[in-house]
């Protein structure tokens, strides 16, 4: 059985730990990325993750201080 098409070009574990869905790589048209990497290592979608630090300050997988 053939790797499905989204696997092998964006990774099957490339998933947003906020809104639970894949990510998607590339920028939008302002040349902005969709994702943002913490300091910590962790991908989320820069808008989930934008609203997230808006009542945390914290990484929303591991929890270290951002």
């Amino acid at each position: 059985m053939t790797e499905p098409f989204w696997n092998k070009k964006f990774g099957k574990n490339s998933i947003c730990a906020i809104t639970l869905t894949r990510l998607r790589p590339g920028k939008n048209k302002q040349g902005i990325p969709y994702t943002i990497t913490t300091s910590c290592g962790h991908t989320f979608y820069r808008s989930a993750f934008n609203n997230w630090l808006k009542d945390h300050t914290t990484c929303p997988v591991c929890r270290k201080d951002l």
